[in-house]
């Protein structure tokens, strides 16, 4: 029988044998055969590939003649692997394309460069992931027409990104599809509704660059196209129908390429399966749950959420590690024994469960539940929209109050206690860490280290993995963080310090200068180390005993650890090579804190420059622990981490251990039932949650946007959350892993999504750090601000970002942008007359601490005060008012004696005015808010000089409109500590000195009227003193007509008078009116006689000017009353109603004196100039004096 040789070349439309031509090629040639409009081509078959070499010069002849028989003048090469585009391994992407081949040589050429492409990296990879043997892939390559396209792209029949047969989802940009294929450039997006056709929505991209047929390379897109829609309704619905039947033709949903040309034709360039519809059924499915769980708990008082700075180093945590950790980081764990340990009191609620939750693949803080972690019920909570603007907030205590003030005490006193503690555990707590902590992680990693796991049985595996993670998580957890509240503390010090004092600079700048410790941390010395290795200095085994329990992503216990991949260290130290020495850049920033710590102390007063150096020395001993802690603390946990893997040994399933959780690796070590569903769920989960975009805070209107990231990398410049100060102008360079990084160059910016210690090998020849997740005292930003380098965080940067374009950093205002945005300027670069940043040396300074306690205390003692003067209106007169006005009059009648009533008062208020601004000056922080109060006025002059609309001058009044609240409450600060004797003041001026009240002259006469009850009958005495008389002919006792007794005679009288002998008509008329009588004089009496008044007149001799006592008196002797009476202004005057005690006959008692001759006024300061004698009262001559002291005071004191 004859062998039959494989074609080497055959025409598109007969490709039909897989193995002979490969997937896409077969798909191509059933679409045409299905009548779909495909570009004619031919096929050069896997038997050339596979007779390349013995056949060459037959295999090129018979390509280079069907190039010519194709009469095209320009052509695509496309590879079609028999791997290729079959169910569950598309291959999309993994091969080469080349496009505008114009010549048979080019064609040639590009053949042979797709065969070649079977063996790069990236299909090997690709393939092992897959399954598929690489010795079974062979390589057949499709030559086809090329489309002179006008716009190209992608129809993806199914919603891929969704997994919804709902709808279609279309890709396009203009001239050839590759650049959308590869992702060059951002495409439209077009959603089609599956049936009928109808556009949900058309996304309009900036698609700065396009590829033409017969181009050399991309070129920029001109401008009247670059925000143009590409695709009209006509090709939507085209493209909607070859789409629906072509998936009908297949029988399954299709990633279709397609093109059109310049006549508006349609042609499909390929077709395969969408493989990742399972994912994104998964996806949904995840997506669902998630929005219905995290509704469930917010109906139940749970939330809102803010991504916790764990997030940053345990990345969509594998089963068994978020296990471990929630655990570790409930109340009940190392975390809560630390929070213990400092005088926190974690509550039952966080006791178990912690504060923690996985949402997607982040992990969030309950917000609800974080208070919980310094006592039961504690009076505040979170501010989701200070989280969203701040994502460093979530690091700090709460700040929204939602308790009484007793609550809210309790909390500032534990606060109080709790610096106290740290402080205290701060005077030795670093050497412990390195004499005690360290030398005890030592010991036990030496007596684990010979342990023989495969020596134990499952009942002695799972003691040994609850005393390990005992060991590692509760102990050794506790003591590693430790450290580093203290250092929070200290930040937050030094911090709140320079704010208070140097109002001119930017603390968060200073603070990154001055964090330095004088000891590398363990990252440092780990990277210097490094680059001995990649220096040929240190050997590769050294590094690895002394750092390879390190690795990226390390909280990860499924993330294998640098000794186990010694390839990827070797790679990683090539980026250190040639940067610079790591330990004399330390001790350059060393030295840099030292000159800048001597700078600022030389502007401070002794006593302040002393403070300072306290702060800045606590910081700098406690800076490194932030490292350390967690160096040390992965050593242990790696120790974990073979425990795992033994259990996966065990149990035959290898690393899918790390999908199990703690209890359920013991169920299965006990019992031998493996839940393999289960492990394949999971494993579906944590790729779908690794996909679920969510938000930095979730609040409840944040549910329905779950998993809908908001990208626009056509923008030219977006606010960043800076983390290290500084800018850096560079080529970005994209990274996701470290240990996949290729060679970086130097200058770069490198955009991460987050970073742990296993990334500081490439920060050393970066110019800037752009960070997805993180704060202030992430990972990243502490290492970058142990190099000098500036950074940022930026949601989504990875994508908004592209690898190799040029981009500016500003970490000391918040912003990233393109340098075409600046036409080149840096970020520090003059801002435009639009722009919204404002020069800090114009900016108002800040409100600091001295203010803000202050204003606390102010509003305390204005509490207190206002407590005292309810009392004096409410209490009767002799509890607090009479009291209080007898001390004022000791104070300030000897005044008025001496310079006179006008003199008294306007010295007073004077004093009160001269008082204030002191006070002001001396317990605010005057000169700040003297400042704040002068750039203001520069600020609102220069905003008046801008147009209404300008967002620059909407800047400027923003900045400014707090500053007269401050100034307002910093000058009633020094007034609420006066409150009290200025109101008193204010209510003894009009019983004092207002000429209603004077006192009489002597030489005229004086009554005195007393009020006596009317059934009193005894003597009422009046005993005169020795200066005055009574006026002839009054008696000084005086009785009351004995009222009762005659009325009762009277009654007597009544009821006694006989009437019988008068006729009946005159008794019963007589009677009756007896009767009234007696019943009216009944009630009468019953009631009490009237109080009746008593009244003497006194002569008052002219030389009786002073004061005197008269006394009246009844048959009581203690209820004797003195009556002061004052004549001239010896003395103040006393009240015209007499005060008297309750329960005695005198009902009430006053002083009554003559009419004044003339009119008497109190100031009249016109009339001294020949003006009207206007009378200013006492409270015109109180203001003057006040307001002009006050005016004259802010500017001789500079008050603002």
């Amino acid at each position: 029988m004859t062998r039959v040789e494989s074609p080497l070349v055959i025409p598109l439309a007969e490709a039909t044998d897989a193995a002979l031509v490969g997937g896409k090629a077969v798909n191509l040639a059933a679409m045409i055969r299905a009548g779909l409009p495909v570009p004619d081509g031919f096929v050069v078959t896997t038997a050339a590939y596979l007779a390349r070499d013995a056949r060459r010069d037959e295999v090129l002849g018979q390509l280079r003649d069907a190039y010519a028989r194709l009469d095209c003048p320009l052509v695509a090469a496309r590879s079609s692997a028999t791997a290729e585009d079959l169910a569950g391994a598309s291959m999309a992407g993994q091969y080469d394309t080349f496009l505008n081949l114009a010549t048979a040589d080019a064609v040639v050429d590009a053949v042979v460069r797709c065969w070649a492409s079977i063996g790069s990296e990236r299909v090997a990879a690709y393939l092992h992931e897959q399954g598929i043997d690489p010795a079974g892939v062979a390589m057949a390559v499709v030559v086809q027409k090329l489309v002179s396209a006008e716009a190209a792209g992608v129809l993806f029949t199914t919603n891929p990104r969704t997994g919804s047969p709902s709808e279609m989802l279309i890709e396009a940009s203009w001239g050839l599809g590759e650049s959308v294929v590869s992702g060059e450039v951002q495409p439209d997006i077009v959603r089609v509704a599956a049936e009928p056709c109808e556009v949900l929505q058309y996304t309009v991209a900036d698609k700065r660059v396009r590829l033409l047929s017969g181009a050399a390379g991309p070129e920029e897109t001109p401008d009247a196209l670059r925000r143009r829609a590409c695709l009209g309704f006509a090709s939507i619905r085209t493209l909607w129908e070859l789409g629906r039947k072509a998936a009908r033709h297949f029988d399954h949903p299709q990633d279709i390429e397609w093109a059109i040309d310049g006549a508006g034709r349609v042609h499909l360039l390929q077709s395969r399966a969408i493989t990742t519809l399972d994912d994104a059924a998964a996806y949904q499915t995840l997506l669902a749950r998630t929005v219905e769980r995290l509704g469930g708990e917010l109906d139940a008082g749970r939330g809102p959420w803010v991504r916790h700075n764990l997030d940053e180093t345990l990345v969509n945590p594998t089963p068994l590690s978020w296990d471990v950790v929630q655990r570790f980081m409930s109340g009940e764990g190392g975390f809560g024994r630390m929070y213990r340990r400092v005088g926190f009191a974690p509550s039952d609620v966080v006791e178990k469960d912690g504060f923690l939750e996985r949402i997607g693949g982040g992990i969030y803080m309950d917000c609800a539940r974080m208070p919980e972690m310094f006592f039961a019920d504690y009076p505040f909570a979170y501010d989701p929209a200070l989280l969203r603007e701040n994502p460093d907030a979530a690091q700090q205590p709460p700040t929204l109050p939602r308790s009484g003030a007793r609550a809210q005490a309790r909390a500032g006193r534990l606060g109080g206690e709790v610096a106290a503690a740290l402080l205290q555990e701060a005077e030795t707590l670093d050497r412990c860490f390195d004499e005690v902590f360290v030398p005890a992680v030592d010991a036990w990693l030496r007596q684990e280290a010979p342990r023989d796991l495969r020596g134990l049985d499952a009942e002695g595996l799972i003691a040994l993995w609850e005393e390990r993670e005992a060991k590692v998580m509760q102990e050794f957890g506790a003591d590693a963080f430790l450290p580093s509240m203290i250092e929070a503390l200290a930040v937050a010090r030094l911090h709140g310090f320079i704010e208070d004092n140097f109002w001119d600079e930017d603390p968060d700048e200073l603070v990154h200068t001055l964090s330095v410790s004088p000891l590398p941390d363990q990252t440092s010395l780990a990277n210097a180390a490094l680059r001995e290795t990649a220096l040929g200095t240190r050997p590769l085994e050294g590094w690895l005993a002394e750092h390879g329990h390190r690795a990226p992503g390390e909280f990860d216990l499924a993330t294998p650890r640098w000794r186990e991949r010694p390839g990827d260290v070797q790679r990683l130290a090539e980026q250190l090579r040639d940067s610079p020495d790591p330990a004399a850049k330390h001790q350059a920033r060393v030295a840099e804190a030292g000159a800048e710590l001597a700078r600022l102390k030389r502007l401070l007063k002794p006593d302040d420059a002393a403070q300072l150096e306290a702060h800045t020395r606590l910081l700098q001993r406690y800076v490194r622990f932030r490292e350390d802690g967690k160096y040390h603390l992965m050593r242990a946990f790696a120790v974990l981490r073979d425990t795992a893997l033994e259990c996966g040994r065990r149990l035959g399933i290898g690393d899918d251990v790390f999908y199990l959780s703690v209890a359920e690796i013991g169920d299965a070590l006990r019992g031998g039932y493996l839940p393999q569903d289960r492990i394949a769920k999971r494993r579906a989960e944590r790729q779908a949650a690794k996909r679920l975009y969510t938000p930095r805070v979730i609040e409840r209107d944040d549910l329905a946007r779950l998993g809908y990231r908001q990208v626009s990398p056509d923008t030219q410049q977006w606010p960043a959350h800076p983390v290290s100060c500084g800018s850096a102008t560079g080529p970005v360079r994209v990274v996701l892993t470290p240990e996949n990084a290729p060679d970086l160059g130097a200058g770069y910016i490198l955009v991460c999504p987050s970073t742990d210690p296993s990334w500081t090998p490439l920060f050393a020849n970066a110019a800037g750090l752009v960070l997805e997740r993180g704060g202030a005292l992430s990972h990243g930003a502490i290492v970058a601000r142990e190099l000098g380098l500036p950074a940022v965080v930026l949601d989504s940067a990875t994508e908004l970002l592209a690898d190799g374009e040029t981009i500016s950093i500003d970490a000391n205002q918040g912003r990233v942008c393109r340098a075409a945005a600046g036409d080149g300027a840096t970020p520090n670069a003059e801002p435009d007359a639009d722009s919204a940043e404002i020069d800090r040396a114009l900016l108002p300074p800040r409100v600091c601490s001295r203010e803000t306690n202050a204003n606390q205390r102010a509003l305390l003692v204005a509490l207190l005060w206002g407590l005292f003067l309810a009392g004096f209106y409410l209490l009767p007169a002799a509890w607090i008012k009479d009291p209080s006005f007898r001390l004022i009059d000791l104070v300030l009648w000897p005044l008025v004696r001496s310079i006179g009533m006008v003199g008294a008062v306007a010295l007073v208020g004077g004093a009160f005015s001269l008082f204030l601004l002191i006070a002001q000056r001396r317990f605010t922080d005057n000169a700040r808010l003297f400042e704040a109060k002068r750039r203001a006025a520069k600020l609102r002059q220069m905003a008046a000089k801008l147009p209404r609309d300008s967002q620059r001058r909407a800047a400027m009044l923003a900045a400014v409109k707090p500053v007269s609240g401050r100034v307002l409450r910093a000058s009633m600060a020094p007034l609420a500590w006066v409150l009290g004797p200025m109101m008193l003041v204010f209510l003894w001026f009009p019983e004092r000195v207002d000429p209603a009240v004077w006192n009489p002259d002597p030489g005229r006469g004086v009554s005195i009227v007393a009020e006596i009850d009317g059934d009193f009958v005894a003597p009422v005495t009046l005993e005169v003193p020795e200066a005055l008389a009574l006026e002839t002919g009054v008696p000084a006792e005086r009785t009351l007509p004995a009222i009762r007794g005659e009325l009762e005679d009277l009654r007597r009288q009544w009821q006694a008078s006989e009437l019988s002998g008068l006729p009946w008509e005159v008794q019963a008329a007589g009677d009756h009116a007896r009767e009234a009588l007696v019943g009216s004089l009944n009630a009468f009496l019953r009631n009490g006689v009237p109080p009746q008044t008593i009244s003497w007149r006194l002569r008052v001799p002219a030389d009786a000017a002073g004061r005197h006592v008269a006394r009246l008196s009844t048959a009581e002797p203690s209820a004797a009353i003195d009556i002061p009476l004052v004549f001239g202004d010896t003395h103040p005057p006393p009240p015209t109603q007499v005060s008297h005690g309750e329960g005695g006959p005198v009902r009430s008692l006053s002083v009554v004196h003559p009419r004044p001759l003339t009119q008497r006024k109190f100031w009249t300061p016109l009339a001294y100039v020949g003006g009207p004698a206007w009378d200013f009262g006492w409270l015109g001559a109180y203001l003057v004096v006040y307001l002009g002291v006050m005016l004259l005071g802010k500017r001789l004191l500079r008050v603002p």
